[in-house]
């Protein structure tokens, strides 16, 4: 149920942003929001994260048909698992999905949050569906480095020294 949920609120979340980066920006154009250390604006990537691979949208959408069915199946078998890695996967099931349903759109991602310094450093342009899988892989590496400790079971016996 945990990583259902979390991927429908990254959707939904990417999805109204997205819109609304498409509505108000045209192709290109771009705003300051905190100086320039945060702009927001519409840029379009055919290809894989931080712009690599540019063209291969078709290769991508096939990938993330295929990672977002292991997830889903992944998922399947987390009955037990800390909420952390639900959430891990609920977050990397949100943000492929809501990456494919661009490039099923658009033919490319909308991209439009854009951090830096000045024009020259700056990160490449990202959205909340590419935030969601960094999240998530957080979430799922620390996991692995610091898993949780098993909880014992509650006895309500006497104990004795």
């Amino acid at each position: 149920m945990i990583p259902a949920v979390t991927a429908a609120v990254v959707i939904v979340l990417d999805q109204i942003t997205k819109a609304a980066v498409v509505r108000h920006f045209a192709r290109g154009d771009q705003a300051d929001v905190l100086g320039t250390v945060l702009r927001i604006g519409h840029a379009q990537n055919s290809g894989a994260v931080f712009g690599i691979f540019k063209g291969a949208g078709k290769f991508f959408m096939v990938f993330s048909i295929v990672a977002s069915v292991i997830i889903i199946g992944v998922a399947a078998l987390t009955r037990g698992a800390p909420t952390r890695i639900k959430m891990g996967l609920g977050l990397l099931l949100g943000g492929a999905l809501g990456n494919l349903i661009d490039r099923l759109r658009f033919g490319a991602v909308v991209d439009f949050i854009d951090i830096g310094v000045g024009d020259r450093l700056r990160w490449p342009s990202f959205n909340v569906a590419d935030a969601a899988i960094t999240a998530g892989v957080v979430l799922l590496v620390a996991s692995s480095l610091w898993p949780a400790r098993p909880q014992l079971p509650a006895d309500d016996s006497p104990h004795v020294f």
